[in-house]
């Protein structure tokens, strides 16, 4: 029994000893599902979560404490329409007894009041909602800039102290190897403290970790404090997904995911120009690093004054504290404390399970695979680039910095199109069949991957300084625009058909995608000095268009494979 369980039997035998009729009363209330479930809950909490207490004290005043419902005159509890369980009142209802730490227990969870209660986060305005989501955006945002303004200045770098432009890159590769462990640490730091506090401390961490880099006398200092600061830079991006479910239901993600994922391309897409306009002006590469901490602490700082929390759990734990101090029943207490947390636990959820769903569920090895390889193509275009535009053009770092707005420009249509698609079609789907299965998630990675390979062969065959500039900067949209088409829709995928293990399925795509980022920026030097940009280029479309083939897949027989797995929605064992 844990601490807070054992005080709660306590406090309540000391108050109350029920009567033999008391004991047995019959529990008043449908029953229904917790209407407020986690990602991955846990079944032994589930089982008698809203049973009724036949130890309500006879004395108590009439008070609304938040339970579901208020407090009647005689300190019973009226419960609202449809509010009961599943556990302890089937038993009653059959004359068995109920033991005694369940019938203390259970009565005593504190839920939000209502199903439109204002502070359940998915009731929120729409305009704090939008806040919220700006903000883990900006965050987000800073993350993932800092990730790529350090590369234009690996050529200083490397002349300053005295290495190859292969060594000095490791401190784009080690920023995101950072991002690996990343959501084995904060996601589940997350689940336990909330996502404004697993965001807050980390981030605070990396902006003095990122003055560390700017102000290092020697390589080593650099690659070390670029890595930690990676791991500190990695709790937006492995928390904030879990902070816009919080918020939005099905219906309603798909749009702020939308504009979650531009802030989240904006960053390392910015990063570069104004990296380069910066490396190459009288400040230097180390003001690459000043400017990372000025930005990053302006948002910390409005994180800090207005971002407010999003996880249900922990703002019902702190409303179990509230409620305790100002009516003095200390047994008051949220699902969120009745857990144990265990090294076990910690790492089933957050290592063995997302290893186990990466080898043996094909949808999330392959989902996985695709969304990954996209993803490390925007960090290898970090070393691709300055080669295409600054060694083969002979384009100043700057100038050979702009094509990146070609990137961004093409994730900005890739946005429109997603929320065109997300408003005309997938929205008056639901409305009509009150949900949709995973597979209407996968039509707009369809076009991505039709795209992809185009991008990559227009700019791998323009790219001749005898050819003019254009052709290969419309490639560059073509797979700036294609990269958002297939990530997107590859996380909402795998959200969907994953519902009760999508916090696994994710943690799995992060980890998978952070490995090829980290990785490609190492070998676009030597990939494209062997080969030429023309096959250098044709190879990577040549892999993007043999991936193109899993989003139709996956929409055809997508269905069967859910009802053959033993995690997916729609499984036999769902």
């Amino acid at each position: 029994m844990s601490p807070l369980r054992r005080v709660a039997t306590n406090h309540i035998d000391a108050c109350h000893l029920p009567d033999e009729e008391e004991r047995h009363a019959p529990p008043t209330g449908a029953n229904t599902p917790d209407p407020y479930p986690s990602p991955d809950p846990d079944p032994e909490l589930e089982a008698g979560a809203d049973q009724e207490d036949p130890r309500a004290s006879n004395d108590r005043t009439l008070v609304d404490v938040g339970l579901g419902g208020e407090l009647e005159k005689g300190g019973k509890r009226r419960r609202p329409e449809g509010e009961g369980s599943n556990g302890g009142g089937e038993r009653r209802r059959k004359g068995e007894d109920v033991p005694p730490e369940e019938r203390d227990w259970v009565d005593d969870v504190v839920t939000f009041d209502s199903k439109t209660d204002p502070q359940n986060p998915k009731n929120w305005s729409l305009r704090r909602k939008g806040m919220a989501t700006m903000l883990f955006g900006l965050t987000t945002m800073c993350s993932t800039f800092a990730s790529s303004v350090f590369s234009p200045a690996v050529t200083y770098v490397g002349a300053e102290y005295g290495v190859s432009s292969e060594v000095a890159i490791l401190g784009i590769s080690l920023f995101i190897a950072g991002y690996i462990p990343g959501p084995v640490i904060w996601a589940p730091v997350s689940e336990v403290y909330g996502r404004r506090i697993s965001v807050l401390l980390p981030m605070v961490v990396f902006l003095c970790l990122t003055a560390g880099t700017a102000t290092a006398e020697n390589l080593q200092t650099i690659f070390i404090t670029r890595f930690f600061a990676g791991v500190m830079a990695s709790s937006p991006v492995a928390t904030v997904g879990g902070g816009l479910a919080d918020m939005f239901d099905q219906k309603e993600r798909g749009t702020a995911v939308v504009f979650y994922s531009l802030a989240v391309v904006a960053g390392p897409t910015l990063g570069p120009i104004i990296g380069g306009a910066v490396s190459e002006s009288y400040l230097g590469w180390r003001w690459t690093m000043y400017l990372t901490v000025i930005l990053t602490g302006c948002v910390v700082l409005a994180d800090i004054f207005f971002l407010k929390e999003t996880f249900a759990p922990v703002l019902l734990t702190e409303k179990a504290r509230r409620l305790r101090i100002r009516t003095g029943r200390w047994a008051l207490h949220s699902r969120q404390e009745m857990q144990d947390f265990t090294l076990q636990m910690f790492l089933q959820k957050n290592l063995v399970r997302p290893l186990e769903m990466l080898a043996f569920e094909p949808m999330v090895t392959l989902i996985t695979i695709y969304n990954s390889f996209a993803y490390g193509i925007l960090y290898l275009l970090f070393a691709a680039v300055p080669i295409i535009y600054e060694q083969h053009r002979g384009w100043s770092t700057l100038v050979g910095s702009l094509p990146f707005l070609a990137t961004l420009l093409g994730t900005i249509l890739a946005a429109g199109i997603n929320i065109l698609y997300s408003q005309l079609v997938f929205a008056p789907y639901i409305e009509k069949h009150g949900s949709a299965p995973p597979e209407h998630r996968l039509p707009p990675m369809m076009l991505g991957s039709i795209t992809f390979p185009i991008g990559f062969f227009l700019l791998g065959w323009t790219s001749n300084p005898a050819i003019f500039w254009l052709p290969s900067v419309i490639g560059l949209v073509f797979i700036g625009m294609s990269f958002l088409l297939i990530f997107q829709a590859g996380i909402n995928y795998l959200i969907d058909a994953y519902t009760k293990y999508s916090a696994s399925a994710v943690a799995a795509n992060t980890f998978l995608r952070s490995i090829f980022a980290a990785a490609l920026p190492l070998v676009a030097q030597p990939l494209f000095n062997n080969l030429g940009v023309e096959w250098a280029c044709t190879l990577l479309g040549g892999v993007a268009a043999l991936l193109a083939a899993v989003p139709f897949a996956f929409y055809m027989v997508g269905p069967g494979l859910r009802k053959r797995s033993r995690m997916a929605l729609g499984s036999e064992r769902d």
